[in-house]
């Protein structure tokens, strides 16, 4: 029996009551007045920790089986770069189309969907920003919400869309961008099963928050380059909107029919147990061409 029948991701919540517990009273107890994204992140890392620390000692969770191996095929990280672009797309369609008419039919959502913009004026502050959005964030993110998530609930379920389709909304709510927030919970989710490695997804995830983080792609100034003129952001947005729709149907032909395959984690763990049992597994590049 495979560990992902034997975790309970009930469970993530009392650890996090418990620590939620703890943290309030040593910040009473020491006269603390932190910031709420420092409670938050320490909350969710303290709370990750220890419901892993014990699904891997009481139900041996294998992680090595969880992150699976490193992407060495071009086409892998092909399939990321595609992702990163689609989304960054899907963003700029967004602002460019979606915010405006927010901004005049529902004022309080526009500033939700902005709740998460960022202005950095110094070196600190992009320090910062690149360590909480570029690294902690997809590695937590990816980690639970794919690898332990999606996984815990496919195999339950053995319905990966619903799972699928779960586990992104529940990844969106969260955030201010929620329609973009949930098309990058199912990309990852497709990049994953389709490379068999959560590096993959981690990849994507991390090259996104950069972009974010610095700026941006320089969409307006490469769509004028092409259309040898000005554009508005109207003509900028439905362009951009077409280019990731295009993007993301490319996407999902690629990666659907992985959805029905084993789960990575599985698949993965099979694979120790054959080699621990001296029998020979085969390599990655030949799982893929298989599946090609």
């Amino acid at each position: 029996m495979t560990a992902l029948s034997k975790i309970r991701l009930r469970y993530f919540a009392l650890w996090g009551l418990l620590f939620l517990c703890l943290m309030l009273g040593v910040e009473s107890a020491l006269g603390l007045n932190l910031p709420d994204r420092v409670v938050g992140w320490t909350l969710a890392i303290l709370t990750l920790t220890g419901w892993l620390g014990q699904a891997v000692w009481r139900h041996r969770l294998d992680l090595s089986a969880l992150f699976g191996p490193f992407p060495t095929d071009p086409s892998a990280w092909g399939t990321v770069l595609v992702g990163v672009l689609a989304l960054d797309l899907l963003a700029e369609a967004e602002f460019h189309l979606l915010l405006p008419w927010l901004e005049q039919v529902s004022p309080w959502l526009a500033d939700r969907y902005l709740k998460n913009a960022v202005s950095l004026t110094g070196t600190t502050e992009y320090l910062r920003a690149a360590g909480s959005a570029v690294i902690v964030a997809p590695l937590v993110e990816e980690f639970f919400v794919r690898g332990l998530m999606y996984q815990r609930w496919a195999c339950a379920w053995n319905r990966p869309v619903l799972a699928l389709l779960v586990t992104s909304v529940l990844f969106a709510l969260p955030h201010g961008h929620v329609i973009n927030a949930f098309i990058l919970g199912v990309v990852a989710i497709l990049v994953y099963v389709e490379t068999r490695s959560l590096w993959a997804p981690i990849g994507m995830h991390a090259i996104g928050n950069a972009i974010t983080v610095f700026g941006g792609l320089p969409m307006e100034a490469g769509f004028e380059l092409a259309t040898g003129g000005t554009s508005s952001g109207v003509v900028v947005g439905w362009l951009s909107l077409i280019v990731s729709g295009l993007l993301l149907a490319w996407l999902l032909r690629r990666c659907w029919g992985a959805l029905y395959e084993p789960l990575p984690y599985i698949e993965h763990e099979q694979r120790s147990e054959e080699i621990s049992n001296g029998e020979e597994a085969p390599d990655d590049k030949t799982a893929v061409a298989d599946r090609a």
